[in-house]
């Protein structure tokens, strides 16, 4: 294990066989020699990313952002993982530390933000948006600074990236926007007097959001033989109201949706209808 490069007072590259790494600690920058061995034991915090364009990002982050800053939002990431199931992505170590050290700044300076689909996130990632809730009132406590709800909306972003493993917010905020329209369009059209508190619903917009999923990132569909339906249920409201979800997409959102996706969300529907 020998030194890269200096990146600041606190912080150094190093190369661990062939693996670059980030080794960070008070000080650590005016002790280390550039070429020469580089002993762990004086760094506090040791990262590893699994790319060199990741590495590099977060280089430059670690020469910028002071290392008590970047070691909290280490923290905060132990504790979203502790509260998501599914395995984060190693680039919300870039986004979230660059995110959250600019939003305190920001609200520093008093400086507006934008809200972002803070209803719909509540809805269709419950997990995620509580942790991030849990996530600003820490960064408040902190910071003594007072981040509200636009910043959870963000923070919820940066959760549903990490679980995707997506670098930006594009593809996640319209998983967001494609589900959002396909719900909105069907308590309009036929699930006005219907509970969306039940179970049933729950699972409805949790198939619709996956579905959604699937046809952004061209996954396959599910596998099912469908060959038994008989066309009493494809004249069904369910099933026509399959097809309309399908019109939907097709036009707004430029993906094709094939037929056993139509009959596989027709299947849910007809729970609720």
């Amino acid at each position: 294990m020998f030194v890269v490069k200096k990146l600041n007072h606190n912080a150094v590259l190093i190369d661990d066989e062939g693996v670059e790494k980030i080794a960070m600690g008070k000080g650590l920058g005016f002790s280390s020699v550039v070429n020469q061995p580089f002993d762990p034991v004086f760094a506090d915090k040791i990262f590893t990313l699994d790319s060199k364009e990741k590495i590099k990002r977060f280089s430059e982050i670690a020469a910028q952002i002071p290392i008590e800053f970047i070691e909290f939002t280490e923290e905060m990431i132990q504790l979203i993982s502790t509260r998501i199931s599914s395995p984060l992505d190693s680039n919300i170590y870039i986004t979230l530390t660059d995110h959250m050290y600019f939003a305190v700044q920001r609200k520093r300076e008093d400086s507006h933000v934008t809200a972002i689909m803070l209803p719909e996130m509540k809805l269709l990632y419950p997990t995620e948006y509580d942790t991030a809730v849990e996530v600003v009132e820490r960064i408040n406590h902190q910071y003594h600074t007072e981040l509200g709800a636009n910043e959870v909306g963000f923070i919820t972003m940066h959760i549903i990236n990490a679980e995707l493993g997506e670098p930006n917010s594009l593809n996640s905020l319209k998983i967001l926007e494609m589900t959002t329209t396909i719900l909105s369009y069907l308590e309009k059209s036929y699930l006005e007097n219907f509970d969306k508190e039940s179970l049933t619903y729950h699972r409805l917009m949790i198939h619709i959001k996956f579905l959604v999923k699937r046809l952004i990132y061209n996954e396959a569909s599910p596998e099912e033989n469908f060959g038994f339906f008989t066309e009493t249920f494809k004249s069904s409201k369910a099933y026509q109201a399959a097809l309309k979800i399908k019109e939907i997409i097709e036009n707004h959102f430029q993906l094709a949706v094939q037929e056993n996706e139509v009959i596989y969300l027709a299947i849910h529907l007809a729970r609720i209808y």
